[in-house]
């Protein structure tokens, strides 16, 4: 079974892990970011708390994207050294600005298998919460001040299909690696993302992904999809 989710939001920001301030975006939630969305609404805190996730399958359908654009943001320019740990916290008189993409208006449909994780009595703490639209910590799309809301859909059915080298309108992202077809009136985007993180927070698992980023369909003939609801997804 996969479960179904609607996320969305004023505004996102989902940066490289590898980066501190970075000024660019990814155009959908990373799946280390749903772990962390799933785990703020099961009310898991901290990164150790939740990482009994990393064994799920997720996909992701843009349902609306109002494009992106540069903030500025105020930042404090070498923190640490401006604080003295025996005197306490010093006037810090550097600041810095810097830019920052945030995406405009965005909506996701989640689609969630957790069927290979083990902890089984957490998972069900995290549908109901979501049924329920209940989160125990604030949920946020990136960064702490785009806040997001969500909503439950449902719980449906997966159909997996092998390839036979047939194209086919694909609702979510398809791995790079596959066929696909460019087709006039989209806007595509490659990304990679990291799909494992550890106790130690490092990441791994990078994959190259195409994404449609007006909420279109990618013809696409991907080795391994799934139908589920109506929509042909990718997994990973």
């Amino acid at each position: 079974m996969i479960f179904i989710f609607d996320l969305w939001g004023d505004y996102a920001h989902f940066s490289h892990p590898a980066t501190i301030y970075s000024s660019l975006t990814y155009p959908i939630p990373p799946k280390t970011t749903i772990m962390g969305i799933l785990g703020a609404i099961g009310g898991f805190g901290t990164t150790e708390d939740y990482l009994f996730l990393s064994s799920i399958r997720y996909s992701v359908k843009v349902k609306r994207l109002r494009g992106k654009q540069n903030f500025i943001f105020n930042g404090i320019k070498d923190a640490l050294p401006s604080i003295d740990f025996k005197k306490g916290f010093q006037r810090i008189k550097k600041r810095k600005q810097f830019y920052r993409e945030l995406l405009l208006n965005p909506e996701y449909r989640i689609y969630v298998d957790f069927g290979m994780v083990e902890e089984k009595f957490n998972v069900e703490k995290i549908k109901t919460n979501i049924l329920k639209h209940k989160s125990l910590f604030p949920v946020y799309l990136g960064i702490n001040f785009c806040l997001a809301d969500f909503k439950y859909v449902g719980e449906f059915q997966e159909k997996e299909i092998k390839s036979n080298d047939s194209f086919v309108d694909i609702a979510s992202f398809i791995k790079v690696g596959d066929k696909f077809k460019l087709e006039t009136g989209r806007n595509y985007s490659d990304i990679r993302i990291a799909t494992t993180i550890n106790k130690k927070r490092f990441f791994g698992g990078w994959i190259d992904l195409l994404v449609e980023l007006n909420g279109k369909s990618i013809k696409g003939c991907p080795r391994n999809y799934s139908i589920v609801n109506g929509d042909n997804l990718v997994f990973i």
